[in-house]
């Protein structure tokens, strides 16, 4: 809140016409009190009559800076799968809209006291208004979208998929929701629908390189090796040095029966032992340990399956490929 200083020119009793440096504004009200649209959207201003000084209050002002401060935190965190929660821009009203609005709103319970026929005409003005939005396209592609935010923050995921669908039906040009809709299919163990969302979603934005990673996995889930080791082998150079990248394309190959190019791949993974083993590295040893034996190296897959079975007795079949691989095992 700040004290600055205006031009105001009246039109009319109660009715102002503001000019300052960042444009021209209307206002309604008395001495002291009034309420306003300008170039920065809808306000309300307290004054001190004779001095030409204010203090002005812009709705939603502050709450819209934490919440893009709070959205820049979450967005610029790498992630490989989470829900996009912020209504999509093609479904957010405009601050415009909102602001007239607002001083719709304000102007008529204003008029409630001044001449109340007209401040009522003017709330049912504003209530058919927000109803015909409401019953508009738009306005059920938003109320679909919300309940199935809510789903989602109960972890209600088909109640929340059929409602992003719903969407989907109404406002198939919303992109960004192909994806959200691709990682509850997951989630409810639909590889192969997934992947065909993941796959629309990649259509318009093909430089996404983590839903590229989702999707590669998705694709071998579904044993659509050939495919996956494609969008794998395109990732950034960087990228692929990492240990789920490595994990995934040996996957693949193994999954296509060539070992030779699984332990190709998985040799440019760690060379030191980490002091803890993560699921990643557990994957990545366990691979490692399949690999070997496919290839007759039974000993250095034993080591690889010592290395898990210390750290997790009863990670995948690992207690079973020991019993098989080494007749001391007494596990």
């Amino acid at each position: 809140m700040g004290w600055r200083f205006r031009k105001s020119i009246r039109i009319a009793k109660g009715v102002r016409l503001n000019l300052s440096k960042r444009g021209v504004g209307l206002s309604v009200g008395g001495k002291g009190f009034r309420v306003g649209i300008g170039p920065r959207g809808a306000y309300t201003s307290t004054s001190i009559p004779g001095t030409g000084l204010y203090s002005i209050n812009y709705f939603g002002k502050n709450k819209s800076r934490d919440f893009s401060k709070a959205e820049q935190n979450v967005s610029s965190q790498p992630k490989i799968e989470g829900y996009n929660l912020d209504i999509p821009p093609e479904l957010a009203t405009s601050t415009t809209y909102t602001s007239l609005g607002c001083l719709w709103f304000l102007i008529s319970v204003i008029f409630l006291f001044i001449w109340w026929p007209l401040g009522v005409l003017g709330i049912i003005i504003q209530i058919a208004w927000a109803s015909k939005s409401a019953n508009s396209p738009t306005g059920k592609a938003k109320n679909h979208f919300l309940q199935g935010k809510i789903a989602l923050q109960k972890g209600e995921w088909q109640k929340a998929l059929e409602e992003f669908l719903k969407v989907l039906e109404i406002k198939p040009e919303i992109i960004l929701l192909y994806r959200e809709i691709a990682f509850l299919y997951r989630r409810l163990d639909n590889p192969e629908e997934a992947a065909k969302y993941f796959e629309k979603y990649l259509a318009s934005y093909p430089d996404d390189a983590v839903i590229k990673l989702n999707y590669a996995s998705t694709l071998g889930i579904t044993k659509q090796y050939h495919k996956a080791i494609e969008i794998l082998q395109s990732l950034p150079p960087e990228m692929k040095q990492e240990l789920v990248v490595i994990n995934a394309l040996a996957s693949a190959f193994l999954g296509l029966n060539k070992p030779e190019l699984a332990l190709e791949v998985l040799e440019k993974g760690p060379v030191r032992s980490r002091k803890s083993m993560d699921e990643q590295m557990k994957l990545f040893r366990y691979l490692l340990g399949i690999t070997y034996k496919e290839l007759g190296e039974n000993n250095k897959a034993i080591k690889q399956f010592y290395k898990i079975y210390v750290e997790d007795t009863e990670y995948e079949d690992v207690k079973a490929l020991l019993k098989e691989l080494d007749p001391s095992f007494g596990g």
